[in-house]
């Protein structure tokens, strides 16, 4: 979703006139989000495939069948209604019937990839888009079709900027001063990780007289609450992400597509733990996209009790160390990647003119 929403952004900014109509489920964030960003949003009926073996797992895949078929009865009839000249996907299966409607139409169709691995969705519809964008350049060989193929990055909303750190640091109450890690596992947060985190936050904080910022999750946040101090601020959420990634010297986190690119964009070198269910391990791939480069380091969920504290102790007593994968994450940033997909778009439809 936020892709999508920086592209939209982006087309707005270039070409103020478009109509642009999101198509999304009931069940995401979409119904929250996107109205308060200034779009139309429409939904359809859509269900994933679910790779549990629970009755309730059973009973979805039996109804996936007819939701899929109802999904694209409901594609059809807004690719009526609405026209579009061409039709975005930001993966997912939800843009499955929508885009392969609109390039069995002859619509131009662009997909965009924020894994390193793509999901199905994507690799089956690469083979009928205009064309295909790629967040890494490992994903390409996913992909048996690769004329249509471009790295232009993970599009990120414009609302992501750095600030200087004494100053975001400020801003969250920390000491100006003092080196600062940032723990986060998204928006639900990490139990994992947080469990880890209990077992070492008082020797970081008493060893090292560094201070954290922990994103707990709302479902972790009163039991983590008692580590709070001077030195650990401790939040369910944290709402203004430039300052949290601003204020940060070391992130540990989790290897969501769009963690990564944010934090590529902030150059901050990070300890990166994928999240073990993640569908066909893509998160593994990307934190390996980091690491390969020796941008960031990987730790496996299982292996957080053992490894957690002797790497974090290990990088915050290697300042060198962390300018160098500081660097080396500032360098695989894309911070126009909105841009050169639009501009594509554009390039796209003059080219059919000639």
């Amino acid at each position: 979703m936020f892709p999508a929403l920086a592209i939209a952004e982006e087309i707005k900014e270039q070409w103020p006139e478009t109509e642009i109509l999101f198509v999304g489920t009931k069940r995401g964030l979409e119904d929250r989000v996107i109205p308060k960003a200034g779009f139309k949003l429409k939904t359809i009926t859509m269900s994933g495939f679910s790779r549990g073996f629970s009755i309730s797992d059973v009973w979805q895949n039996l109804k996936m069948p007819f939701k899929v078929l109802a999904g694209f009865m409901q594609s059809l009839s807004i690719l009526r209604s609405f026209k579009p000249k061409a039709i975005v996907g930001c993966g997912g299966y939800v843009t499955g019937p929508i885009l392969l409607l609109g390039a069995v139409s002859g619509r131009k169709t662009f997909l965009q990839e924020q894994n390193s691995r793509p999901g199905k969705t994507t690799i089956f519809l690469s083979r009928f888009a205009t064309e295909v964008h790629l967040t890494y350049e490992e994903a390409r060989r996913f992909l048996k079709r690769q004329t249509n193929v471009k790295i232009t990055g993970n599009p990120l909303r414009k609302s992501l900027k750095r600030i200087p750190r004494a100053e975001a640091r400020v801003k969250m109450n920390l000491d100006p001063n003092k080196q600062t890690v940032l723990i986060i596992g998204g928006s639900l947060g990490a139990r994992s990780i947080n469990s880890a985190m209990t077992k070492i936050v008082r020797e970081l904080v008493d060893r090292h007289g560094i201070q954290l910022i922990w994103q707990t999750g709302k479902l972790d946040h009163a039991a983590m609450s008692v580590y709070a101090s001077s030195s650990v601020l401790v939040t369910d959420f944290v709402d203004d992400m430039s300052v949290a990634y601003s204020a940060a010297d070391l992130i540990v986190c989790r290897a969501g597509a769009m963690t990564l690119s944010e934090i590529a964009m902030m150059g901050l070198p990070g300890i990166l733990v994928p999240y073990p269910f993640a569908a066909e391990n893509h998160q593994e791939y990307n934190a390996k996209s980091l690491v390969d480069r020796e941008a960031a380091i990987m730790i496996h969920d299982i292996e957080l009790d053992d490894k957690l504290g002797k790497e974090l102790s290990a990088l915050l007593t290697e300042p060198d160390r962390i300018k160098t994968m500081s660097k080396r994450a500032l360098s695989l940033s894309r911070p126009n990647a909105a841009r050169d997909f639009v501009k594509s778009m554009e390039a796209s439809f003059i080219a059919n003119r000639h």
